[in-house]
């Protein structure tokens, strides 16, 4: 399989203060590999990697703080 492009290999990423909502910075999970350091699920989500939840940034949350929320993108193939 291919090294995730986001972490690169690291298994983890580093969320800023800003992202985190929490005035500190916190190193994560990769949200994209979900942590395996690899891409490449044939048929995967392109958002979550078929983790089926993923990151919503602290800007975009109503709670100011990033939170791990159900994936937008198969939540709505699995509505439709």
């Amino acid at each position: 399989m291919a090294v995730c492009s986001k972490c690169e290999g690291r298994k983890n990423i580093i969320l800023s203060a800003e992202q985190t909502g929490l005035g500190i910075g916190a190193e994560v999970t990769c949200d994209q590999c979900q942590g395996t350091g690899e891409t490449g699920i044939p048929g995967a989500c392109k958002t979550c990697n078929d983790s089926k939840t993923s990151i919503l940034p602290a800007s975009r949350s109503p709670l100011g703080i990033a939170m791990e929320i159900d994936c937008p993108d198969c939540t709505a193939a699995t509505a439709a």
